[in-house]
């Protein structure tokens, strides 16, 4: 990984330099946020101007992750590029805004007077219609004055310590579109994993910083509820002492709210407590409770078809059970597949000895129902339970699910 060592080499060199940075920035950051306070008005007001389009229907939308909902908070017609959105902010949040439905891009709302000025040159266009979505295009050049609360995310996603990254993932995701062969690209996608790591690392302890400088900050808690989004597998402890520094106006907000809900969540699947029950569908479509196998020792493998690691892991695990399944040991695989049929075809090349089941999606285009209760970050996702169907292991790796189930049933 040419790449990663590169930057594990360059890190001590760059580390003090870092460090001055982000103590700069975070004095700069409290200083918005004193600033800022003291301007809060009754209402927010959003003037904006955008290049590349002149008319149309421009609208302000509020996400609810709970419902998985959109709400329209106001809406105005777009004359000469020009148009002007009122209305009134419960509490400071990450929001929408889109122009005729097809041009889109995020903000920071929060009660004050805003500008806008966009222009759609450069502009990321999708079309996911084949998916059974829609197409547009995501706004990348625009300039936001008047909120508080974005100018300190600028900041923070400006920080040289984030993106000192993107021109090298940049450069090795170009590479990865270009592999001739699966074996070239898995090699530059562990390159790219690898270097995503590091930058969450970095992002992490920036978000620490800025939560012990600025605890009240809403901005703050959207940070890192936005990182926790992509990183559930946060240890408790962690979390637990990120959330316990928040105060003020970021107690308010509905990404701390969230997080406390996904708090509690953990707790709950630690080990010692018992693990939820749940019935899903084998492939003949019987049946298939999870108490049912109580009075074994049971590995739940959240897995899929398109899991490269999830089969490279197969025949480590076909020992496994061939050693331990005599002895009172259970494997249930739990596989991610939408589609059924990818998941017949890879149960009959993988001829696994063990149970299987299927997930289920009840909302489209949402998580997998079990794997979001079990809180699986990744897959593979490897869960061990004991004869009374409590938790011993999550998330687990091979080699502490190897050597739990040594110590727990013998050589």
């Amino acid at each position: 990984m040419v790449y990663d060592r590169k930057w594990k080499k360059d890190k001590s060199k760059t580390e003090t330099i870092h460090n001055m940075k982000t103590s700069l920035y975070l004095i700069c950051l409290a200083a918005i946020a004193g600033c800022g306070q003291a301007k809060q008005s009754q209402g927010f007001t959003i003037e904006g101007k955008i290049k590349g389009v002149s008319s149309g229907m421009v609208r302000l939308s509020g996400y609810d992750e709970e419902t998985m909902t959109s709400k329209v908070l106001d809406s105005a017609k777009l004359e000469n590029g020009t148009f002007k959105l009122k209305g009134t902010a419960p509490r400071p949040e990450m929001v929408a805004l889109s122009i005729e439905d097809y041009w889109g891009m995020s903000l920071f709302l929060e009660n004050s007077d805003i500008r806008i000025d966009i222009d759609t040159t450069g502009a990321e266009h999708y079309d996911y219609t084949a998916y059974g979505s829609g197409k547009g295009a995501m706004l990348n050049s625009f300039k936001i004055s008047g909120s508080v609360n974005q100018d300190q995310l600028n900041a923070f996603e400006n920080n040289p310590a984030l993106k000192q990254y993107d021109a090298p993932v940049k450069e090795l995701s170009a590479a990865y579109g270009k592999a001739t062969n699966k074996e070239e690209g898995y090699k530059i996608k562990e390159q790219i994993d690898s270097l995503r790591d590091l930058s969450m690392a970095n992002r992490k302890k920036l978000i620490d910083s800025f939560v012990t400088a600025s605890p009240s900050s809403a901005a703050s808690a959207y940070m890192f509820y936005d990182y926790y989004r992509f990183n559930e597998g946060i240890p408790l402890k962690d979390m637990e002492s990120l959330l316990g520094k928040y105060n003020g106006e970021a107690l308010s907000t509905v990404y701390y709210k969230n997080l406390t809900k996904e708090l509690e969540k953990k707790r709950s699947l630690q080990p010692g407590k018992l693990a939820p029950d749940f019935t899903l569908l084998k492939p003949d479509s019987t049946k298939l409770a999870l108490s049912s196998l109580r009075g074994k020792y049971v590995m739940l493998d959240f897995w899929a078809s398109w899991c490269v690691p999830c089969r490279q892991a197969i025949p480590h695990w076909k020992e496994v059970y061939a050693k331990y399944q005599p002895k009172g040991f259970e494997i249930l695989g739990v596989t991610n597949d939408s589609r059924w049929k990818d998941w017949f075809k890879a149960l009959d090349e993988e001829k696994m000895p063990w149970p299987q089941v299927a997930d289920e999606f009840p909302v489209k285009n949402t998580p997998a129902r079990i794997g979001t209760l079990y809180m699986t970050p990744y897959l593979p996702c490897y869960i061990l339970l004991d004869k009374e169907g409590k938790i011993i292991l999550h998330n687990a790796s091979k080699e502490q699910i190897d050597e739990k189930l040594k110590e727990l049933l013998g050589a």
